[in-house]
């Protein structure tokens, strides 16, 4: 079948971080994503590496990684995890022997073989 007409644009949204991401926020980050995701087709996170990261914001982002993917949408960050972020990967396991997708997502490269 053939489609007529311009192509269909993803719609997208920014969404930033810059303060406190633990279990204390994580309820209202949640709602949020959620609320975005009702609104748009994909989003780019931005974590300032000044931002204050425990597990349950990874927590969180992996299961937002699995609901868009169910829900045809993206999920993704604008930049390699760095800062708190990546010390929070680090210290959780979440880089070692992680799959591809997953090393692309958090670290934006390839994983070495």
């Amino acid at each position: 079948m053939r489609m007529q007409g311009p192509p269909l644009e993803l719609s997208s949204a920014n969404v930033c971080f810059s303060d406190d991401i633990t279990i204390r926020a994580i309820q209202d980050v949640w709602r949020d994503l959620l609320g975005r995701f009702e609104a748009t087709d994909a989003l780019t996170l931005i974590i300032d590496d000044d931002s204050f990261v425990d597990l349950s914001f990874v927590q969180l982002i992996a299961s937002a990684r699995l609901y868009a993917q169910d829900r045809g949408k993206t999920i993704s960050l604008a930049r390699p995890a760095t800062g708190g972020l990546r010390r929070v990967l680090d210290r959780a396991g979440f880089l070692t022997n992680a799959p591809p997708d997953a090393v692309r997502f958090w670290l934006h490269e390839e994983q070495a073989q």
